[in-house]
């Protein structure tokens, strides 16, 4: 692996948080580098691995919905800013009652049958904080630990049909402060949530 010096290493995130930003329109908070999958893909494709590590470590264990539709982060911004402002649920003050009467959470359903929960944010210019919901179409749910590894496997290996062996798997899962699995299933686990987010088959190796 090719290791990029620090300054190389954080101008990268930079960009890639600066993208997250500006790319969503406020006063949503969404974060599609955990969210969204052709998202996170492209980072994937674009970004070094040793920047993809640092990424990781704000992520989660605990499991994570992922949106895999082709509505774009911005298309999903704006559609839910639309329902919002025609429900009349857009404005801070109406968007605090309106969660707090359920739990401090409600959902909404987009054109494409997905669903998402809004909750009150806790930015000021951010008070709608947006994450897809467990139910509704184009949503896979898996540990955030489990999603990790199945990135950064994709990021060091970028051009590999393979999965790689449990060895593999766990030096990688090292890098992230994870412990290692004791064995793979390709019906589950990380080979099962492999083959779902990139859409690959699961191969033998030779």
């Amino acid at each position: 692996m090719h290791y990029l010096n620090a300054l190389d290493s954080e101008f990268i995130l930079r960009m890639v948080v600066m993208a997250d930003e500006t790319g969503i329109a406020l006063p949503v908070r969404f974060n599609p580098f955990k969210h969204h999958r052709n998202y996170i893909l492209s980072v994937l494709d674009s970004t070094p691995a040793e920047a993809i590590i640092s990424l990781l470590d704000p992520v989660c264990n605990n499991y994570i919905d992922i949106y895999t539709g082709t509505m774009t982060t911005e298309a999903i911004v704006d559609a839910i800013i639309q329902i919002l402002k025609s429900k009349q649920r857009f404005e801070l003050a109406d968007f605090t009652r309106w969660v707090a009467s359920k739990n401090g959470y409600q959902q909404i359903k987009l054109e494409d049958q997905s669903e998402w929960v809004v909750r009150r944010g806790d930015l000021a210019d951010r008070y709608i904080h947006i994450h897809p919901g467990r139910t509704g179409k184009f949503i896979i749910r898996f540990k955030g630990s489990t999603l990790k590894t199945i990135w950064l496997l994709k990021a060091i290996c970028k051009d590999s049909e393979e999965i790689p062996s449990q060895e593999k798997v766990n030096q990688i899962r090292m890098l992230v402060g994870l412990s290692p699995v004791k064995r793979l299933d390709r019906n589950k686990g990380i080979l099962k949530c492999y083959a779902s987010f990139f859409n690959s088959p699961i191969r033998n190796q030779t």
